[in-house]
């Protein structure tokens, strides 16, 4: 059945073939699919059967009440079961007025209820006429010749606006980091563009030079599209074709990018058996789509992502940022197209920019004004040299400052603007181990997680050629201060390291010149012996997409300096016996080869990383080669190496390996015993090994192991006996299967976090007649994911007396959580999402004196929430989602004193729910006299921990990514005030985003509109 956003009830006759018609069309043309029954309903069902369908699935309903409306008992019907649902209904009063519905006796409904009450029973037309009388209670769109001068267009304007702000986000908003002056007019002109292009599909196309602000002036467009509800899916994929993710051989890029669109597009799993054409051309079924394509630089990768918009559907829009106009230029095939060149900052918006970077304030303090204001015109406008200059600038405020490295800024940038040479006087600022480290990250460690590349760096301490860098957490953080560099994903080890294209592209310019890092072309001319190009100083090289060249490794003898070299893809003959010993970093990934050559001497060496080298893995493992050769190899990367059977006994010589990544070598069977030497490793990865049998016995002798990733290795029936002796696991990812395997993991008393996938309930039944879980008393993290087939948790849960946080996803057979949970007294988070047919928690759940988050989504059957609930002293956020079934909850809910945020979103009727007397006792409830609460998402925050603004915000860096609401609008309630809280654009000036608070319930004062100031990045 299909899933319709909009349901039309509506009486035929009447209106059917005029506005009916009219307003389908509009909600088609908005990328909405609105049900209406002659063209709508599912052949071979019923009519009836149809409708009542359609009625459950969609989002919102409107009510088109007509002169004859009430002559027909199915609109009545209709009606009823639409004002049951708690659902949005939207009143559409076509030559009716609100009164005609609230007295159904006596005005021109009269006749036909007359003949309603002759034939149907008195409870049927009493429930109709309620719901009449309910629905003139809603603010209605009334239709009268006065109001809309006749123009039936306007009115169906106002009311697919009103279904859209109904309606969730098709896509989560993208966070724009640091501070952002100047864009509001630019974005401006491109929402005006893409408006006008809606009728066809559209290309915006933003070029300009690096720095520009051009990812920005996308990531602001992008959000305004996405409040627009205008589309049915959205993509947006980030090109970098310098990162080392990018630098995969042939085609893998494009794989990968091609893979991200269909599964955000349509939900295409990776490695679907048929090809992306294939699904590319069912695209237009999807309705309206948006598409950011952010850093093309590339025609080819365009061709091969957008193969044909024609495949799309009519008003869907593809966004593309480059720097290169003609590119651009040469896309423009069959589809209307806006070129728009993305323009500096002008001079005031400069100044206050550099500013904010330099002082931390939009104004200079007095005394560095004329300072301030020399540099800033020296940066030309260009966002990313006015923040990284005022970055290196920042905190130098003292007088002898002023006189001196001030003047000398100035100094070194006045004249003709040139950006690059303003960038260069921040990177001459650097000590010499800072500049090292900033051309290693341009060239070789952008992306990369920062406590990877900081082994590295700490293995160079008492290498000359390293300037001596014997602090080199200190230099990276420098890094980070002056703006050259920025982290992500701050829980992924450290970070990601990411970095701006034009600092990119200016490192990589500076080692190229100066020789010490080489790639493509530089590399070649050096392996060539240009007599221009030294090889002494090379430091990394990198000949990955070095096309049809073929190169010997005795070319690389004479670079005595090499610390890192990337041949992914690369035909090089000969062995790495003559390679310098001072090389860290060996990446062959896709190695062609059909021979392994031979190591003798990387004693420096730290990280190998042989990963999709199908035919050298096995030839390789069968060789025998010896590892002698890298006694300080930290770590080891053999994923996909899809023809390994085994490893080599000689890997048991890395002494100091630390971590080992095997995940989907799917044909490795055994591991060899000598992998118990590997008395340093802290991390196995054997994630979907499926043909891996067993582990071997010595495996417990590991004893630094700290990870053990073995999921998705399904030929693994049972663990060593002597598991237990592995006393330092910490995480354990395991399939759980069976009994053998649930008494296993009860022997290693030292876990932490166990995520368990595949379980059964053989396996916990097994955990719970053994009682084995109170040998877990550490344990802290335990996740239940993808258990398609586990009906129960186990009831001895409760023995788990360290636990704080309690995850299932994907459990689809659960009903019920066991009363032991009540035990858990230091559980502080409870998530509990694709529980399918899970229907309520146990009254134990108030027994949980320390939880502080609960989460329940996509729990379609979910009926009710225990009395208990009002038991949680501890608990600070409620969020309840994709709930369907929930038609009450309890009062005590009130009691809930610690609570700072409720959330509940598309769970039905509020009102229904009794969530309004529920709520009212909640400390952060201040307004007790309203009478109803229109919607079906509320939000309740204390304005002591959160701005109300914040549910708009993408990130929020809250416990297990409490995600905010997508919402346009939604009723918010915050400390003695109630009201709505609507995103409104406003032309200020500011660049600034304006919430409005909207006070529409009798109980409430007007007060001044709501403002937040959002910072984002250039």
């Amino acid at each position: 059945m299909d899933d319709y956003d909009v349901f039309l009830n509506h009486r035929g006759p009447d209106v059917k073939g005029g506005f009916i018609a009219h307003l389908r069309d509009a909600l088609r043309l908005a990328g909405l699919n609105p049900f209406l029954d002659k063209t709508s309903l599912v052949k071979g069902n019923q009519a009836l059967k149809s409708i009542d369908d359609a009625l459950k699935v969609a989002k919102v309903h409107i009510a088109v009440v007509s002169r004859r409306y009430a002559e027909s008992k199915y609109c009545l019907s209709e009606l009823a079961a639409m004002m049951r649902s708690g659902k949005p209904v939207i009143p559409v009063l076509y030559n009716v007025e609100p009164a005609e519905l609230r007295r159904v006796e006596k005005g021109s409904f009269a006749a036909a209820f007359k003949k309603h009450k002759s034939r149907e029973t008195a409870e049927r037309v009493e429930e109709w006429a309620d719901a009449l009388r309910k629905l003139a209670d809603i603010t209605a769109f009334v239709f009268r010749l006065s109001d809309y001068k006749g123009d039936e267009a306007e009115l169906k304007r106002e009311v697919v606006d009103a279904v859209t702000r109904l309606l969730p986000l098709h896509g989560a908003l993208l966070q724009v980091q640091g501070h952002v002056f100047g864009l509001e007019e630019q974005v401006k002109i491109c929402m005006d563009k893409v408006e006008a292009m809606s009728n066809a599909t559209s290309l915006l196309g933003l070029v300009g030079m690096g720095g520009i602000g051009k990812s920005t002036l996308a990531k602001e467009i992008y959000n305004r599209c996405i409040h627009q509800r205008r589309y049915q899916a959205v993509s947006i994929l980030k090109i970098d074709n310098y990162a080392p993710s990018t630098m995969d051989v042939g085609s893998s890029l494009l794989s990968k990018l091609q893979q991200q669109l269909l599964w955000d597009l349509m939900r295409v799993p990776h490695g679907s058996p048929q090809s992306y054409s294939h699904w590319f051309q069912k695209l237009s079924k999807e309705g309206q789509v948006l598409i950011v394509l952010d850093g093309i630089q590339d025609k080819f990768l365009f061709e091969n992502l957008i193969l044909n918009t024609s495949s799309l559907a009519p008003g869907s829009c593809i966004i593309v940022t480059s720097r290169d106009h003609q590119l651009l230029k040469l896309t423009t095939r069959e589809c209307s197209f806006y070129l728009h060149e993305v323009t500096l900052l002008v001079c005031e918006e400069s100044q206050k920019l550099f500013n904010w970077y330099a002082f931390g304030d939009e104004e200079a303090p007095k005394n560095f004004t004329p300072l301030a204001s020399d540099v800033s015109k020296a940066c030309g406008g260009l966002p990313l040299a006015l923040k990284v200059v005022g970055s290196n600038l920042f905190g130098k405020i003292s007088k002898e400052d002023q006189e001196s490295i001030w003047a000398e800024a100035v100094e070194a940038l006045k004249g003709d603007v040139d950006v690059r040479r303003a960038l260069k006087w921040s990177y001459d600022c650097l000590s010499p181990a800072e500049k090292l480290m900033f051309v290693d990250i341009a060239c070789v460690f952008c992306g990369w997680k920062k406590d990877e590349a900081m082994k590295i760096w700490q293995s160079c301490k008492d290498c000359s050629s390293c300037c001596g860098n014997g602090t080199p957490h200190t230099s990276l953080r420098n890094l980070i201060d002056k703006s050259f560099l920025t982290l992500h994903q701050l829980n992924s080890k450290g970070g990601i390291m990411e970095m701006h294209g034009l600092l990119r592209d200016m490192g990589q310019d500076i080692g190229m010149v100066d020789g010490s890092h080489l790639w493509k072309g530089g590399a070649t001319r050096v392996l060539a012996k240009d007599k221009n190009h030294s090889s002494n100083n090379v430091r990394a090289l990198n000949l990955a997409k070095s096309g049809e060249h073929k190169f010997a490794i005795e070319d690389l003898a004479s670079m005595d300096n090499l610390h890192f070299l990337i041949l992914d893809g690369c035909n090089v003959s000969g062995n790495l016996e003559g390679i310098s010993k001072e090389l860290r970093y060996l990446q062959w990934r896709k190695m062609p080869l059909t021979n392994m050559p031979s190591m003798l001497s990387l004693s420096n060496l730290i990280s190998l990383n042989f990963s999709k080298s199908t035919k050298l893995a096995d030839i390789w493992a069968q060789s025998g080669s010896s590892f002698e050769a890298c006694p300080n190899l930290l770590t080891l990367n053999l994923s996909e190496c899809t023809s390994l059977t085994t490893l080599p006994d000689s890997i048991g010589r890395l002494s100091r390996l630390q971590t080992l990544n095997l995940y989907f070598c799917t044909s490795l069977q055994k591991l060899p015993s000598s992998i118990g030497q590997l008395t340093a490793l802290e991390h196995l990865g054997l994630l979907g090994c499926g043909s891996l049998e067993a582990l071997p016995d010595t495996i417990t002798a590991l004893s630094a192991l700290r990870v053990l990733i073995i999921n998705k290795s399904s030929s693994i029936s049972e663990l060593p006996t002597t598991l237990g002796l592995m006393t330092g696991i910490r995480n354990l990812y395991i399939d759980l299967g069976n009994e053998s395997q649930a008494l296993a993991i009860a022997q290693l008393n030292a876990l932490k976090v166990v995520l368990v996938s595949m379980c059964t309930d053989e396996a916990v039944d097994a955990l719970d007649s053994s009682g084995t879980l109170r040998n877990l008393h550490q344990l802290q993290v335990f996740c239940f994911v993808e258990c398609p087939s586990m009906t129960k948790l186990p009831e001895t849960i409760g023995l788990l007396t360290a636990l704080r946080n309690l995850f299932l996803r994907g459990c689809q057979e659960v009903r019920e959580l066991p009363n032991s949970i009540g035990r858990l007294k230091l559980l502080t988070h409870l998530s509990l999402c694709l529980c399918m047919r899970l229907e309520t928690l146990p009254d134990s759940l108030g027994a949980l004196t320390s939880l502080q988050f609960l989460r329940i989504q996509r729990c379609p059957l979910f009926t009710k929430l225990p009395t208990s609930i009002g038991q949680l002293t501890s608990l600070r956020r409620l969020r309840m989602e994709d709930c369907g079934e929930l038609r009450s909850v309890p009062h005590s809910l009130g009691q809930l004193n610690a609570l700072e945020m409720l959330q509940i979103m598309d769970c039905g009727s509020l009102e229904g729910m009794g969530l309004l007397r529920a709520v009212q006792g909640l400390r952060i409830w201040g307004c007790t006299s309203a009478t109803e609460l229109p919607g079906s998402c509320l939000v309740v925050v204390d304005s002591n921990f959160f701005s109300p603004a914040s549910i708009w915000d993408r990130k929020q860096y809250l416990p297990w990514s409490w995600s905010p609401c997508n919402v346009k609008e939604v009723l918010v309630v915050e400390a003695n005030d109630c009201g709505f809280l609507r995103h409104v654009e406003e032309n200020t000036g500011s660049g600034r985003s304006i919430l409005q608070r909207v006070h529409n319930l009798s109980c409430c004062n007007v007060a001044p509109p709501y403002k937040k100031q959002r910072r984002g990045a250039q």
